[in-house]
């Protein structure tokens, strides 16, 4: 908790900020205040904190500090609850566009909890080692978590098209490679 929310929700006793990038005064990402839910940035060293980041207040009815990121089920509610944006699109089981793009919103949360299953169970222990040089870089969680969920993407998506097996060798490689064309933070 940083000092200066002492366990305050967004915007009581101070401006509100808009929705999206977390603040680097008060370490909060504010989601939306109708859902009365924030998180704070994961700590730096605490492999736990960044499988997903913590969580305060309520989400449909949750109390989100009393959801176990380490059961998928309360893992899906803490990622959805930080995804605001694709809330109505999951209501609807519908694709939303980004950049011009269809996105799939369960697949992007399924894409989010990969990445945090390899941090849970440290397999490979690569991926935390470049979640921590990533961090170290300056990336927040949020496109930490997206560069290695691109690297998942690619590769089941070419071991089910060349019907090849999943080379845990090449994905290694190219965890060490990030960022690579990423934008800097």
């Amino acid at each position: 908790m940083s000092p200066k929310s002492r366990g305050r929700p967004p915007g009581r006793g101070r401006k509100k900020r808009p929705a999206g990038r977390g603040t680097s005064a008060s370490h909060l990402r504010v989601v939306r205040p109708a859902q009365d839910c924030w998180f704070h940035d994961p700590v730096p060293g605490d492999r736990r904190s960044w499988v997903m980041p913590p969580a305060h207040g309520t989400y449909r009815g949750l109390e989100l500090e009393a959801l176990k990121p380490e059961d998928d089920d309360h893992l899906l509610i803490l990622l959805e609850a930080y995804h605001p944006e694709l809330q109505d699109a999951l209501r609807a089981g519908e694709d939303l566009q980004v950049d011009g793009e269809p996105v799939n919103p369960r697949l992007h949360l399924l894409m989010h909890q990969s990445v945090a299953r390899q941090l849970l169970d440290d397999d490979p222990p690569e991926t935390w080692q470049a979640v921590r040089r990533l961090a170290g870089l300056g990336y927040d969680w949020h496109n930490i978590t997206h560069m290695i969920a691109a690297l998942v993407t690619e590769n089941a998506w070419r071991a089910q098209a060349e019907q090849t097996p999943f080379d845990p060798e090449e994905y290694v490689r190219q965890l060490a490679e990030l960022p690579g064309d990423w934008p800097a933070p």
